[in-house]
């Protein structure tokens, strides 16, 4: 059995990446992922590609309090290893869930513009230019063209994360992937109430 020091959290920044995550807690890179992705532990994500996460202090000590009392939340679910097995939103959807989501990405999109541009959409999703560009194309984005350049209205874009489309694309994103782990957390968290 392995000896693990005592965490002095004086030494601790408030707020701490996924590594200094998985090493604070002593568990592995997949494991961190997980209860980042999932919205197990809560953190905020900005969707870069290196040091995407960021997890405050507290958080972390409420995750460790309680990994104890209650395991079985903290598992992650069978094939996580295995595969980067992620939370799904179903084809169809009630109204009342409809609305939640509409929500959900509207809060998330609060900062940007009424309307933003194809660049934008790539540095928000992750996805390639071409692939937004494409989607703008075949109608899947309802937007306006002008000089070669794609402006997409907010409220489509939002419509768009909405869409049986977008929810069913096989190879997401880091981005999408933690979207719809974080809304399908915050369903669990509402039906618990």
């Amino acid at each position: 059995m392995k000896y693990h020091r005592p965490i002095n959290w004086n030494e601790v920044p408030d707020v701490i990446t996924k590594e200094q995550f998985y090493r604070i807690c002593h568990i592995s890179k997949s494991t961190a992922l997980y209860l980042l992705k999932s919205g197990v532990v809560p953190c905020e994500y900005s969707g870069k590609k290196t040091r995407c996460y960021k997890i405050k202090k507290d958080d972390v000590q409420k995750y460790l309090e309680s990994k104890g009392k209650f395991p079985e939340y903290y598992a992650a679910p069978k094939g996580w290893y295995a595969s980067n097995c992620t939370a799904t939103i179903p084809g169809k959807l009630s109204e009342d869930t409809t609305k939640k989501l509409y929500a959900y990405y509207n809060e998330l999109l609060s900062d940007y513009k009424d309307v933003v541009f194809a660049q934008d959409v790539v540095k928000l999703t992750g996805y390639a230019k071409a692939t937004i560009n494409g989607w703008c194309a075949k109608g899947h984005i309802k937007h306006f063209a002008k000089d070669n350049k794609y402006y997409i209205p907010k409220v489509f874009l939002i419509e768009f994360f909405c869409s049986p489309y977008f929810r069913s694309i096989v190879r997401k994103t880091s981005w999408h992937i933690q979207t719809i782990n974080e809304f399908h957390h915050l369903m669990q968290k509402e039906r618990r109430k």
